[in-house]
């Protein structure tokens, strides 16, 4: 009787087992017609079904990489495409001119916006010691002089110093993402065709019917130094290639509202204020 048992779950087993092989998409149903017969048909299966396991694999790592190079493709055309289409609307800009318009500088940076402009040319930005007096305004000087007439021997005279980003007990990483102290100020100016040139102090927002040319943080002197004007240096500052060393010369600080005879609200006291260039 056990061995008749035996032989009945064996057969069943067997059935089941086809039954399985059938439905994952064997080609031919096992037939067993003993326990070696079966192992040895088993292992054939477990053979294959690894063989074809590994393959899927390997399809699927190709596919992936595939996948990868083909975005990566697509990313290098986007970034061509980008910088066509940029050449492109600055060749229009430039062929729009009628010969009116305006300038401005914009400070802390090596290019002007791409929004109706052309550079004029790009420099550094420039001025009296900031200790010594002179003139108080901040000049963007070109990075190809000419001379005339000159004596290099240093004599009495007017002085004209580079310019450093002045940051003090700030953390510049949570103002622009990067530290910026002691480093030496660019500057570009910049060409619209738009007529009207403003620098809105304590927004950097513009007025409605004003167009944006840049935007970022009033800046000037310091308050114990000699008198600068206030100018508008560009949220995203960039710095000069060297020039990382404190020479001082003229100085871009922060401008901080104090109250008393400046009206809080709407202004805060010791908060940094903010800035726009608007054309019209």
């Amino acid at each position: 009787m056990a061995k008749v048992g035996f032989q009945a779950v064996w057969l069943i087993f067997c059935v089941v087992f086809s039954d399985v092989a059938a439905s994952i998409g064997t080609a031919q149903e096992p037939v067993c017609t003993s326990r070696f017969d079966y192992d040895h048909k088993m292992l054939q299966k477990m053979l294959m079904l690894e063989i074809e396991q590994n393959t899927i694999k390997q399809a699927i790592g190709e596919l992936k990489e595939f996948l990868a190079k083909q975005t990566e493709t697509g990313k290098e055309m986007q970034n061509a495409f980008g910088k066509m289409t940029s050449k492109l609307q600055r060749i229009e800009t430039l062929s729009s001119f009628d010969g009116s318009g305006s300038t401005y500088v914009r400070w802390g940076r090596i290019s002007c916006p791409w929004n109706g402009t052309e550079q004029v040319y790009k420099g550094f930005a420039a001025g009296s010691n900031h200790n010594k007096g002179a003139a108080s305004s901040y000049l963007c000087l070109p990075e190809d002089p000419t001379w005339g007439v000159y004596d290099d021997t240093a004599q009495d005279s007017g002085t004209i110093w580079g310019a450093e980003y002045e940051f003090l007990y700030r953390n510049e990483y949570t103002f622009f993402g990067k530290s910026l102290k002691e480093r030496d100020v660019p500057c570009s100016v910049c060409r619209t065709k738009r007529a009207s040139v403003l620098m809105i102090p304590g927004r950097n927002v513009c007025y409605g019917g004003w167009t944006m040319e840049y935007k970022g943080y009033l800046m000037a002197g310091h308050d114990t130094h000699h008198a600068t004007d206030f100018v508008c240096v560009d949220q995203e500052p960039e710095a000069l290639i060297g020039g990382g060393s404190n020479e001082n010369g003229k100085l871009f600080y922060f401008t901080e509202g104090r109250c008393g005879s400046l009206r809080c609200p709407p202004y805060v006291h010791g908060r940094e204020l903010t800035c726009s260039v608007c054309t019209k």
